[in-house]
């Protein structure tokens, strides 16, 4: 096994066991209901103090960090540096999650007479939003980039996120979104990562497709 397939494989490993973990642990230390409110709640330092407030910042910015790590080193493993539109999303991708990482939740409601939280507010919505279309955009465009050399990999990575795609937009036509639907969501990626570090590993003929 080379170090680039070793280190898609423990960065995806990390990745999928580091965000559900803090998850389940943090629900299991407060009083919130994820059927009405969302996870970026925990990030509210009225409601959840100082604490939990920095374990937000701490984990979203480490998965960023991941995140970004992981993707590059698939495009590097899979010669992918040359689609400018992939790299464009994985730079995307991490910034918004980065910036998101610093811009913790905030209920005040919008008002000219407090205009820092009512930015804070709105910023906070907005990169949430982008977060949340360009991570699966981001998992698209990666899987079209090598539909045509590995059918297998690119088709079934492409079910898997049409099918999370499916049950998220059930879960908020009929709930909106909330703490469910993001651990839905969450995990629903995981699932993903999973898949693409363990069919690297052991795609290595298909690897040689690619590159010729």
């Amino acid at each position: 096994m080379n170090w680039t397939k070793f280190g898609i494989l423990l960065i995806g490993y990390i990745t999928v066991g580091l965000l559900p973990d803090a998850v389940k642990k943090s629900l299991q230390h407060v009083d919130i209901n994820i059927s009405e409110q969302t996870l970026s709640f925990l990030s509210n330092k009225s409601l959840y103090g100082k604490e939990f407030e920095r374990g937000y910042t701490l984990l979203l910015f480490t998965m960023a960090i991941l995140l970004y790590t992981f993707f590059w080193l698939l495009t590097k493993y899979y010669n992918l540096g040359k689609h400018a539109r992939l790299m464009r999303i994985i730079t995307y991708t991490f910034a918004s999650l980065a910036l998101l990482a610093f811009v913790p939740h905030n209920i005040q409601p919008y008002s000219w007479h407090s205009l820092a939280p009512s930015l804070q507010r709105f910023l906070h919505n907005i990169l949430a939003v982008v977060v949340f279309l360009s991570v699966p955009t981001l998992i698209i465009t990666f899987q079209v980039a090598i539909l045509k050399k590995l059918p297998f990999i690119g088709i079934t990575g492409i079910c898997i996120l049409g099918l999370v795609i499916l049950i998220m937009a059930y879960l908020l036509v009929s709930n909106g979104l909330n703490g469910i639907a993001e651990i839905f969501f969450i995990d629903g990626i995981s699932v993903w990562i999973i898949f693409v570090s363990v069919a690297t590993v052991l795609g290595r003929q298909q690897l040689e497709k690619v590159k010729k």
